[in-house]
């Protein structure tokens, strides 16, 4: 009798998984580097912002006159309040359908590691980059990237969330790749706008991947031992 075929990892299991390893190595260079090169990462930080803006006016940056506004625009999808009103929404969602129990997990699992960020932020205590003007407000605390971590942690957990109430490879293909597109744009918008170093920013994402991560996951065991529901069914594709 044949071996019964073990089942494959869903795309959302695999992707999430490729992203938790890339963040782990971001992680290990981010904080490798200063000692292997001591202040050579700064030097570096600071020629890519120098590369962004124009030599003879470092006021002003690289690209047709339109792109800064656009930056403005795409940077503030990582802010708190666009990072809130889209957790809110699929909060609501899933309490429409009755699943507090997993709407709690995403609020917990979204405020902590927020709460996170602000700890690291505490920690580091990097100073803001000043080798260009900057063309955003910001507060205090540049390592690492509040807005590039938070997009992380909210658009790809939120994109984990709605790939599996979708069937078919191409649907949850689009929404992970939707969720990715808006935290690499969050983050390349702080080193556009130049208030965040790009090491800044690689340290927000590998922060936050690392926590989507390790949140997806945990969702899954709670599921599985019945203390989270499960994800939602896709009755309109699945039930002919």
């Amino acid at each position: 009798m044949p071996n019964a075929r073990r089942p494959s990892l869903t795309i959302e299991t695999r992707t999430l998984l490729h992203l938790f390893l890339g963040a782990i190595s971001a992680w290990v260079l981010l904080k490798t580097l200063p000692k292997f090169y001591k202040g050579r990462l700064e030097a570096i930080d600071n020629h890519l912002l120098r590369v962004l803006r124009h030599p003879e006016n470092p006021a002003i940056p690289i690209g047709p006159k339109w792109l800064p506004q656009a930056a403005q625009d795409v940077t503030s999808l990582g802010s708190g309040t666009h990072l809130t009103i889209a957790t809110a929404v699929l909060t609501g969602l899933l309490c429409i359908d009755r699943r507090f129990r997993a709407a709690g997990f995403l609020l917990s699992s979204l405020g902590s590691g927020l709460l996170l960020c602000q700890t690291l932020k505490g920690y580091f205590l990097r100073r803001r980059p000043d080798v260009v003007p900057h063309l955003a407000r910001f507060d205090a605390g540049s390592f690492p990237s509040g807005h590039s971590m938070g997009a992380a942690l909210a658009y790809l957990t939120l994109g984990s969330i709605f790939s599996r109430q979708v069937a078919g490879a191409t649907a949850k293909t689009y929404l992970l790749s939707v969720a990715l597109a808006l935290t690499l744009l969050v983050g390349v918008s702080r080193v556009y706008l130049g208030v965040h170093y790009p090491s800044d920013v690689l340290a927000g994402w590998a922060a936050g991947l690392l926590w989507s991560g390790a949140c997806a996951q945990t969702a899954r065991w709670l599921q599985h031992r019945g203390n989270v529901e499960p994800p939602m069914e896709p009755a309109s594709l699945t039930n002919p």
